[in-house]
């Protein structure tokens, strides 16, 4: 069976009703099964019940996803997608690439950051493929081309799980600290191309997002990262996290959760 995904926020117009029936008549065309998932509010629906997808509760700027399985799946990912690009801000698609400009641009935060990947851990051999693996490419990714700033943050990243697992279930760990050496939020999201045990009761995690705050923190830095903690432990959200490797698709789930409490 061939699944796309088509991956987009809100306008300022949101979902009103002609916008529904449109995507009703054209998710009607197809041989498959369209869902649109909105992420922000964690509720799906099928695309051809209109009064379902009116139930979903959207708001302009809700990050969505319409999800296409079926046997056509590749030429609804095409139509669906003209219809996303003309009526809302597309971020990615299985149709065709989307610059990071185009997509997660419109999410946006009150403050500044820096977020970026680190390419599945392959290189890692199966008996040395740990935590602290992950943690030492996290704090090399947080601090390029500085060593002596890695080893430090390292020692404060493992400290930190000393004192108790940062796993948060669902797949998904959250290994934090509060730093003076950073001066701005920085997160490395690290997808991991095979379960990797945490030392937790939770279960194994499947991708790692490792975070940096400044210190001394500010208000809007622990409302937003508190909002996105909170979400972790939605089952739904973990899965968002774990199940797409695509950089575009994670960065504007992650970001759309720590923006959520400024909307």
């Amino acid at each position: 069976m061939i699944e796309r995904r088509i991956t987009f926020t809100l306008d300022a117009e949101g979902l009103p009703a002609w916008k529904l029936n449109r995507l009703k008549t054209l998710a009607g065309f197809f041989r498959s099964v369209v869902v649109i998932h909105n992420i922000s509010q964690l509720k799906m629906a099928n695309a051809e019940q209109a009064m379902r997808m009116m139930s979903l509760g959207s708001m302009p700027g809700d990050l969505c996803q319409l999800m296409i399985e079926g046997s056509d799946a590749e030429l609804a990912c095409m139509v669906l997608t003209d219809f996303v690009s003309e009526h809302c801000h597309l971020i990615c698609t299985g149709h065709r690439h989307i610059s990071q400009r185009e997509g997660t641009g419109c999410i946006t935060l009150p403050f500044d950051y820096e977020l970026s990947f680190l390419p599945p851990l392959s290189q890692l051999s199966v008996s040395t493929f740990e935590k602290s693996d992950v943690l030492t490419e996290i704090c090399r990714q947080c601090s390029p081309n500085q060593p002596t700033k890695a080893n430090r943050l390292f020692e404060q990243m493992q400290a930190r799980e000393a004192v108790s697992s940062t796993a948060m279930g669902n797949g998904v760990a959250l290994p934090h600290i509060l730093t003076p050496d950073v001066d701005i939020p920085t997160l490395v999201i690290a997808p991991l191309e095979r379960p990797l045990d945490w030392g937790s009761k939770r279960g194994p995690v499947n991708c790692v997002v490792g975070l940096a705050l400044p210190t001394p923190p500010q208000r809007e830095h622990l409302v937003a990262f508190s909002s996105f903690s909170k979400r972790l432990l939605e089952p739904d959200f973990g899965q968002l996290l774990t199940e797409d490797k695509r950089p575009e698709v994670l960065r504007a789930v992650v970001l759309d959760s720590l923006s959520l409490p400024f909307r």
